[in-house]
Order: C-alpha cells, then structure tokens, then sequence
C-alpha cells in the first residue's frame, strides 16, 4: 500500500511540474529521448545464437566432456534419431523401434542431461516445461518398448 501511495505522490507531482513548465511538457523532446534510449539498449540486446552460445558456455568443461560422451554413445544413427524424436516431442509421432533402443542405450541420465541443454537453447525454451515432459513420456515408452537393455557404460 505504501508504494502505491508513493507512486501516486510521484505521478501528482510529476503532472504538476509539467504543467508549471512548459518545457517538461513537450511530447517531442520525451519521444525523441525514448527513441534514443531504447536505440541504446537494442545496441547491446542479445541475438538467439548469442544466447545459445551463452548457454552453452555456462556449462561446466567436465558437463560438456559428459554430454560429449553421451553423443557418443547415440551413434551414428543419432542424427536421423533426433529428427524422429523431435518430432515425436512436437508432433505426437512415435519413435521407431531403432530410435527407441538407441534412446535406452544412453542410458535415463544421459537422456534427461541432454534434453535438459537442448530445451535452454533460445528457440525451444518456451516450450521446455511440456516438452520435458513429453520427453519423459516418451524415454517410459521406448525403455518398456525395448527389453530392459542396460546403459551402454564407457
């Protein structure tokens, strides 16, 4: 209550000065000095590979070398994996029955490391909440999908 009494008391006093000084009061000179400002501050705004990179450089060296190590372990098939798997997060697709053992042979902890990185990336994170998820949805159904295979460890 006391910062909305403050606020209007700053408000009151600013409507009066404008109207005492005529020169507070030009629409021109404010409009201009917001232009500026907000030139200013586009200036130094982050683009979305910006961010990324910055999400990425916020990792851990020894985070990366695990995540590093877990892309390993997908294999060379993990490319065309990642197209179904996203599609199966995005889309309501289902997931082949080699993607599905490629996803349980990483192991639950390499797969939640990932998609934890991949939903921070600027395009994605707005949808990172229902995603994980899906994501969780769909390690459930290929792991009861695939017999009981255990992690590939290395």
């Amino acid at each position: 209550m006391e910062n909305k009494t403050i606020l209007m008391t700053y408000f009151s006093v600013m409507v009066l000065l404008s109207f005492s000084y005529q020169c507070l009061a030009i629409a021109a000179d404010l409009e201009e000095m917001l232009i500026n400002e907000f030139d200013v501050v586009l200036k130094h705004w982050p683009s979305p590979g910006d961010y990324n990179l910055n999400v990425i450089r916020g990792q851990s060296r020894k985070h990366l070398k695990y995540l590093l190590n877990c892309g390993v372990k997908m294999g060379p098939g993990g490319t065309e994996c990642s197209i179904e798997y996203r599609d199966a997060i995005s889309r309501n697709k289902s997931t082949s029955k080699d993607c599905c053992l490629m996803i349980v042979k990483t192991g639950k902890q390499c797969h939640t490391e990932w998609m934890k990185l991949f939903f921070q990336f600027y395009q994605v994170k707005r949808f990172s909440s229902k995603a994980m998820i899906k994501s969780n949805e769909i390690w459930n159904k290929c792991s009861n999908e695939t017999e009981a295979i255990p992690p590939f460890s290395g």
